[in-house]
């Protein structure tokens, strides 16, 4: 049931998890699975940005979630931005992810479940990725990873 509360709106309702993977000691190169947040409560994923520094040539990225299914195991899911050229930021800024479309059971997330970035293009690197996720709540009432 989503969310109908008369003091916030929509924009309100929103959270923002950030996620930084930063590497002074080499480079995150092509087929490397970056794990960035765990999605704390039911929820839909609303937006995605991703930005890098120290770029070699042009890396891509494809978002997924990591789901554990109790008697399956994990499984993975592609999340409609399949691969996103990351721009170097402080200098094209953020690139934005292109998600399915509104209402995909797939933008909808399960408390625990863990948001994923892989790299991919041809001889590319890069020094670090940041990755914005924004979230919005699916309850009106809900705890922090059972808390």
């Amino acid at each position: 049931m989503p969310i109908v509360n008369r003091d916030l709106d929509s924009s309100s309702q929103r959270v923002v998890i950030n996620s930084s993977h930063g590497f002074a000691a080499g480079v995150v190169g092509t087929g490397v699975t970056l794990t960035c947040a765990l999605v704390p409560w039911p929820s839909t994923l609303d937006a995605v940005r991703v930005g890098a520094f120290g770029l070699s040539g042009a890396p891509a990225v494809a978002l997924s979630v990591n789901r554990l299914i109790v008697g399956t195991g994990f499984t993975t899911m592609t999340l409609g931005m399949t691969s996103l050229t990351v721009p170097a930021f402080g200098t094209s800024g953020m690139g934005s992810g292109v998600l399915a479309a509104s209402g995909n059971s797939l933008l909808v997330l399960q408390a625990g479940d863990l948001l994923c970035l892989t790299t991919s293009g041809a001889a590319t690197a890069a020094i670090g990725y940041v990755a914005s996720f924004v979230l919005k709540a699916t309850q009106d009432i809900k705890s922090s990873f059972g808390i």
